[in-house]
C-alpha cells in the first residue's frame, strides 16, 4: 500500500514523465538489473538472464493536470484529493500497471519490462506515442508481453481495437482465469496493441487491474483487485 500512496502523489502529465522515472529508478536502484532509456524517453527493464523472458508493460504518463495530491482510503477503496479536498485522479491508469511491475521486479527473479511514455492521447496529440516509437528489438527474446492497463477486475482483452488479435483466446488457460475472476474480452487501443500493429510477433494482452473512472476527477482503485491482479500475473509468469 505504501508504494501505491507513494506513486499516486506523483504527478506525471503526458509529456512530462521526469519525477515518476525518478521515483521509479530509485525503487529499483538497489537491484542488479539492466536500465534503458531511449530518445523519447521508454524505460526497458530486465532483470535476470533467460532464453525465453516473461515481459510486462504500463505506461508512465497520466491525463490529470499536475496538482498536489493527498491519498484517501476508505475501506477498499483507494482516492485521492487536493488541499481542499476536493477529489482529483490519482492517475491510476496506468500507475496501477507501474505498481504490478515494480513489486514483480522485486520478486521475480527473470523478468523484462517495458516502460512507455505518452500513452495518454492529449488534445490533437494521438496517444500511444511511446509504443509507436519504441525500440522493438528489445522484446526480441520475450514469450509474451502482459500490460496491466484495463479498468474493472475481471478483463483479459485478446482483441484490440480495430479487431487485432492480441492472443489466441486459450492463452491463458480457463482453470486460471477461474480461480482469479477474470474472462477474456474485446477492448481498445493501448500500448501492446501498437506494438502488435508494428508487428510484434509474440502474444501480448491487456489485463484489468482495479482501477475504475480512469481520465475522470472521481478515478479510485479497489485495493483488494489490484491485489488480485497482481497473483494473476504471477501465475501466468510461473506457467
Amino acid at each position: 500500500m505504501h508504494l501505491l500512496k507513494q506513486l499516486y502523489t506523483i504527478s506525471s502529465k503526458s509529456g512530462n514523465e521526469g519525477r515518476i522515472k525518478a521515483f521509479i529508478l530509485n525503487c529499483l536502484k538497489d537491484m542488479l538489473i539492466s536500465i534503458e532509456t531511449d530518445e523519447i524517453g521508454n524505460m526497458y527493464i530486465t532483470k535476470g538472464y533467460a532464453e525465453k523472458y516473461p515481459c510486462l508493460a504500463a505506461h508512465l504518463d497520466e491525463i490529470h493536470a499536475p496538482c498536489e495530491r493527498e491519498v484517501v482510503i476508505e475501506g477498499d477503496k483507494i482516492f485521492t484529493v487536493d488541499r481542499l479536498w476536493n477529489r482529483v485522479g490519482c492517475g491510476a491508469d496506468d500507475k496501477n500497471g507501474l505498481w504490478i511491475i515494480v513489486n514483480l521486479l522485486k520478486s521475480e527473479p527473470v523478468l523484462k519490462a517495458a516502460l512507455f511514455v505518452q500513452e495518454e492521447r492529449m488534445g490533437d496529440i494521438v496517444g500511444c506515442r511511446g509504443a509507436r516509437a519504441c525500440d522493438l528489438s528489445f522484446f526480441n527474446d520475450v514469450k509474451y508481453v502482459l500490460e496491466c492497463d484495463r479498468k474493472g477486475r475481471s478483463d483479459v482483452v485478446y482483441i484490440g481495437k480495430g479487431e487485432i488479435l492480441l492472443c489466441n483466446q486459450d492463452f491463458i488457460s480457463q482453470d486460471v482465469l477461474r480461480k482469479y475472476g477474470y474472462e477474456m474480452v474485446k477492448g481498445g487501443k493501448t500500448d501492446v496493441v501498437e506494438l502488435k500493429m508494428r508487428g510484434l510477433d509474440v502474444p501480448v494482452c491487456n489485463i484489468s487491474c482495479g482501477y475504475y473512472d480512469a481520465h475522470k476527477n472521481s478515478e479510485y482503485t479497489k485495493f483488494s483487485e489490484l491485489q488480485n491482479c497482481l497473483e494473476f500475473v504471477k501465475d501466468i509468469i510461473k506457467l
